[in-house]
């Protein structure tokens, strides 16, 4: 989509300097190099959900990085051996009693999941992140497919402005962090990414896909949408983690995603590997058996050195 460079070159005059890409892709974080494509298995830590815990000893044997968010990173009491990716828990503004509040043109979220409401910011996650991450996602907030346009053009015009501040305000340069874009269809998913990528940011990362999962052409659009502006930079995509789906998009040119499936499938008694199979009642080792299983069909699935754009639906896309 050259026209879409173009465009957004007028409007906004030279590109400012980026962030060096080496020919052979990956991200050097603190921690470690991600080499891309990358499968990145999500994690929590606290009690909430036990399998996560029995598999966290596993993940440097199977996965290039972990993802966590916001609220379970608060909960850990010490680092995987292996690069960490925290993302802000935007997500949480999808819970009932939630309000995204606007405060000095930046967006708060306050959330009721106790007896008093807590507010995070932008400085709350980023002075988080500079402590305990090795990538960083600025806060934004996820725009379900039945909202009004006018409520989800405020929650990306706030998604923009914080990840503008993050950027101007970061002090771990060492420490890469993605944009996090929002949107609802192509056209408003180009102008975020045309936006941000005005900004020396080390990546970007696409949310607010999984409740879209069943329509591929809608997620293709953004996808490619995306891509057309962030001019070879780093790409991730939030929480589509099925194989065939990360196929796909690998082949379309996202360099990363993240997703809990593999675990929440274990939890069910069911492996991606044989679609037909469902343990009843798996006992503790049996989840982790499912679990380690699941993990290492998505890492390890195959991709031809020269894939190229697929314009096909995958099978069952979520």
């Amino acid at each position: 989509h050259p026209r879409h460079h173009q465009a957004s070159h007028r409007l906004w005059g030279n590109p400012i300097p980026r962030p060096p890409m080496s020919t052979m892709r990956s991200l050097t974080t603190p921690s470690g190099v991600i080499r891309f494509p990358a499968y990145i298995p999500v994690t929590t830590f606290g009690g909430k959900y036990p399998l996560d815990r029995l598999i966290q000893p596993y993940l440097p044997r199977l996965a290039p990085a972990v993802m966590v968010s916001h609220h379970y990173a608060k909960q850990m009491k010490q680092r995987p051996r292996l690069p960490v990716l925290i993302d802000s828990g935007g997500f949480a503004a999808l819970f009932e009693g939630s309000r995204i509040l606007e405060e000095n043109g930046l967006g708060i979220l306050e959330t009721h999941l106790g007896e008093t409401p807590e507010r995070l910011t932008p400085m709350d996650v980023l002075d988080f992140q500079e402590e305990h991450a090795d990538v960083a996602f600025t806060l934004d907030f996820p725009i379900p497919p039945s909202m009004e346009e006018e409520e989800a053009s405020m929650r990306q015009r706030l998604s923009i402005a914080n990840a503008i501040w993050a950027i101007r305000n970061r002090r771990r340069k060492e420490m890469p962090l993605y944009a996090c874009i929002q949107s609802w269809d192509a056209a408003s998913a180009s102008s975020c990414a045309a936006e941000l990528a005005r900004h020396p940011f080390d990546g970007f990362a696409i949310g607010g896909l999984v409740p879209r999962a069943r329509n591929w052409e809608l997620i293709e659009s953004i996808v490619s949408a995306v891509l057309a502006e962030i001019e070879g930079r780093p790409l991730h995509v939030f929480g589509l983690g099925k194989p065939e789906t990360t196929a796909t998009l690998f082949e379309m040119g996202v360099d990363s995603v993240d997703s809990s499936s593999y675990v929440k499938l274990a939890a069910d008694g069911k492996k991606w590997s044989h679609p037909d199979f469902r343990l009843e009642d798996p006992s503790t080792p049996e989840l982790l058996n499912l679990a380690i299983q699941n993990l290492a069909t998505a890492s390890t699935f195959d991709m031809p050195l020269n894939a190229k754009p697929r314009k096909s639906q995958p099978a069952n896309p979520f």
